[in-house]
């Protein structure tokens, strides 16, 4: 991998984390009713079902692309399909207002965050439409590169989740409540869901 598509990776997983969505509505929250630490152990759940996502899509892209003729064509192609997807999904709830409301308390909240992610079938789909373009699947190693994706994509949720949960406790749920904030953000989302889309295409 190129430094420039690693900065690409990069910058895609932080605004995708920013992007409003069960788990980052989940940390407000969590912060909000009791505390930073305790929406730090809802983050390292979420941390850690990212590795058995990734765990999966190394196993299940291997499998696919040595097994099929045309693997790449086809994860290429269901790629710039499921970005484009979520960036039309996005676009027509680019209006919705961001929805903090009070939870119950949860036991255990790292096993929430846990079996919040890999409960989520969309996750994976993300995964294996997402990682498999940035790790050149037509050379040696790919299996390493899609691992080294996963922890790079772990570390940039746990920073950006960290961020999100610290503000709250700051006092700043009004401004990530105000709907030009998830106007904002989902934006960005859609024109990083169509930019990829295209550079996947084209590439």
């Amino acid at each position: 991998m190129t430094l420039t598509e690693i900065s690409s990776f990069v910058l895609a997983s932080i605004i995708l984390a920013f992007t409003p969505g069960p788990d980052n509505i989940f940390v407000i929250v969590t912060s909000l009713g009791q505390g930073f630490k305790t929406s730090l152990k809802f983050i390292f759940g979420l941390c850690t079902g990212v590795i058995l996502h990734t765990a999966l899509i190394v196993l299940g892209v291997s499998t696919f692309v040595s097994q099929s003729e045309y693997g790449l064509i086809l994860l290429k192609y269901f790629a710039v399909a499921y970005l484009l997807y979520l960036a039309c999904k996005t676009f027509l709830h680019r209006h919705d207002e961001i929805q903090l409301k009070t939870g119950t308390k949860v036991d255990n909240y790292f096993v929430r965050g846990f079996i919040m992610n890999i409960s989520n079938p969309k996750v994976l789909m993300f995964f294996l439409a997402f990682f498999p373009q940035f790790a050149n699947l037509n050379q040696p190693g790919f299996q390493f590169r899609l691992l080294l994706l996963g922890v790079m994509f772990i570390l940039v949720t746990f920073s950006v989740f960290s961020m999100i949960a610290w503000l709250s406790v700051k006092g700043t749920e009004k401004f990530i409540n105000h709907p030009k904030f998830g106007l904002y953000i989902n934006w960005l989302a859609i024109m990083v869901f169509v930019s990829v889309s295209l550079l996947f295409l084209l590439n």
